[in-house]
């Protein structure tokens, strides 16, 4: 096997490892950031990237965006906005280090997207075998860690992982991250390795990652695991033209719906995840996303051309919050909590446009019937960012090159 397709597989085989089997330097080092930083120094030598062909429309966008954010960051740290102040709470690296990382984390996840997709176009099944193995290994984990911890017993916590993800279900604390560190990241993986077991006909192993999903307790991705099964039960009702078959996909999904609503409510869980967050404590939670949310686009329409600069929301977030009443529990520098609104706040109305042409290039290859499991697991993707705050996690980028991969394979094979 040559040494790109193992170090391209490779990447792929530890997407989940973004907590567990790290190496913490400041901040968790992962298996596949150093794999990837031994593919840019290969690029560098030889003075070139391969990409697979028709992959250049897909990737001008992005390294426009760079380049955008790049001119826009220096420009915003040279001359400060009247907004910005550093008091109050800490950061990773100030305002200069915070920007110049998230740069690099932006460099970091357009390059995976070309190294992914690449070897996509290549082999489409091997990719998707290695995926799909790895979510399975991630999610058996996740149910080691999540059945003891419900049984008041140790759960075996992986090399790395200094403390887990918690949450409370029936008088007991829960763990719900499995190799991440937060069960909100961990189930917006499942929902795109889902997608892409699906693709692969393998059904065992999507319905075992689609049951992972619920112990996540991630509210925001078990409605997109729901738009998901829903998309795909509309899609096959749509093309079937046998009256006896539309009936059992109809009688299928009422009883699914009664099994997981009885499931949900004796189990306790539809009281904790969904009713809970009407109240008490998760409900404080809500208003302070929902202030973040609002500085955002508070912020954006302040500078709606190009932003405040990457990683500097926080940084100019103060004038434009709704109430200071959350700034007592906020010791470290405030972050959107919502990928959209940090990237209109950051990049403005050019780079989010930028992004935005990406994704609807990435919508666009999912056309066709044999891909609708993918387009699903877009959707849910795209769903899931209006509560995931950090759009350059690699998983994200590896699943869009994976939709991409795919179909440039396919339009190779009708050449």
């Amino acid at each position: 096997m040559p040494l790109r397709t193992f170090a391209a597989l490779t990447v792929v085989a530890t997407l989940p490892l973004t907590y567990a089997l790290t190496v913490p330097i400041g901040f968790p080092l992962k298996i596949y950031e150093v794999v990837l930083g031994g593919l840019i120094l290969v690029a560098l030598a030889e003075s070139r990237l391969r990409i697979a062909p028709g992959l250049r429309p897909y990737v001008e966008p992005l390294y426009a965006f760079l380049m955008l954010a790049t001119i826009v960051l220096v420009y915003r740290l040279l001359f400060r906005l009247d907004s910005f102040t550093t008091s109050g709470f800490e950061s990773r690296a100030g305002p200069v280090g915070d920007g110049l990382l998230k740069l690099a984390y932006w460099g970091l996840a357009v390059f995976a997207f070309v190294i992914v997709a690449t070897e996509t176009y290549a082999s489409p099944a091997r990719v998707a075998r290695v995926w799909c193995r790895s979510a399975v290994c991630a999610s058996i984990y996740a149910w080691s860690l999540t059945i003891p911890s419900a049984l008041g017993l140790p759960a075996p916590l992986l090399p790395g992982m200094d403390a887990a993800a918690r949450i409370t279900l029936g008088g007991a604390e829960v763990l719900r991250g499995g190799t991440f560190q937060e069960g909100n990241f961990f189930s917006l993986y499942l929902l795109v390795s889902l997608a892409i077991a699906i693709w692969n006909g393998h059904r065992k192993t999507a319905w075992f990652i689609g049951a992972t999903v619920f112990i996540t307790f991630s509210t925001a991705n078990v409605a997109g695991l729901v738009v998901m099964l829903s998309w795909l039960a509309a899609h096959r009702f749509r093309r079937s033209r046998d009256v006896r078959a539309k009936f059992r996909i109809i009688a299928t999904i009422v009883l699914a719906t009664t099994t997981l609503l009885g499931a949900l409510t004796a189990t306790g869980y539809l009281s904790t995840i969904f009713i809970a967050k009407l109240s008490g404590t998760q409900f404080v939670s809500g208003l302070d996303r929902l202030d973040l949310t609002v500085a955002g686009l508070r912020m954006t329409a302040a500078h709606p051309l190009f932003g405040v600069g990457v990683s500097q929301y926080g940084f100019n977030y103060r004038p434009y919050q709704l109430t200071d009443v959350f700034d007592v529990t906020r010791p470290v520098k405030p972050i959107a909590t919502n990928s959209w609104v940090e990237l209109a706040a950051e990049t403005g109305i050019f780079g989010s446009s930028l992004i935005l042409l990406f994704g609807a290039r990435v919508w666009s290859a999912t056309r066709g019937a044999h891909k609708v499991a993918l387009r699903t697991g877009v959707l849910a993707l795209t769903l899931g960012l209006f509560s995931f705050p950090a759009p350059t996690v690699t998983f994200l980028w590896a699943f869009c090159a994976f939709v991409v991969g795919v179909h440039l394979h396919d339009a190779s094979r009708l050449r």
